[in-house]
């Protein structure tokens, strides 16, 4: 669970607050269609009291499928609350992975630019400040290991060993965006806007969605 995991729940709140009105608005339009069906319109005489409830049922009847047409048309652009929430969270992602000259680490630096790293002693730097939450320096320690690299390609050629294991935490450092929380996110964003074109798919939320909102 990371510090972005309220946007998941508050999707997950979303997508549950918008099945419980569909289903709610979709049950009473069955029940009024249902009744209508019990108090069909007849020609002719008709028993007084027959002819009431008949046209009540009718009347609720054609009230309720209009409520229905409506909720599915809102159902079917409720995504667009989805899409709100991702440009919060893309902000969010893009401000806290942003360089920030209060995590430099100064000894670390130093070291970084003294060039007598092994590749090991690389990964242990970018181990330490992804466990540490810091962005800037997960950034630095994959500059200087890219640059590691290039030097190691240069001079013993690019299938050498020690490079390809430099390049290796360079492309680990790049990773370290929060892009992964974006298409989490997208995921949810795809399995709500299934369900809104399939409200069969509706019962199949949580078991699609539960693993992916915990370890948001």
């Amino acid at each position: 669970m990371s510090r972005f995991n309220s946007y998941a729940r508050k999707a997950d709140e979303i997508a549950k607050a918008a099945f419980e009105e569909y289903r709610k608005t979709a049950a009473a339009y069955r029940k009024a269609e249902e009744t209508a069906k019990q108090y069909p319109s007849r020609h002719g005489v008709v028993d007084a009291q027959y002819a009431a409830k008949s046209a009540r049922a009718q009347a609720d009847f054609l009230e309720a499928k209009e409520a229905y047409a409506t909720a599915q048309r809102v159902f079917a652009e409720s995504g667009r609350q989805f899409d709100g929430l991702r440009k919060e969270l893309a902000a969010e992602i893009e401000s806290a992975y942003s360089a920030d000259p209060a995590q430099l680490d100064g000894n670390t630096l130093e070291l970084l630019k003294s060039g007598i790293l092994t590749g090991n002693e690389y990964a242990k730097l970018l181990n330490a400040a992804q466990a540490a939450g810091n962005p800037t320096m997960v950034r630095l320690v994959g500059k200087y290991a890219q640059d590691a690299a290039d030097a190691a390609a240069t001079k013993y050629g690019q299938s050498d060993r020690a490079a390809a294991e430099l390049r290796a935490i360079a492309y680990q450092s790049k990773a370290n965006t929060g892009s992964a929380h974006l298409e989490a996110f997208d995921y949810l964003a795809d399995v709500y806007r299934r369900c809104t074109n399939n409200p069969a798919m509706i019962g199949h939320w949580d078991e699609l969605t539960a693993e992916a909102v915990q370890n948001f």
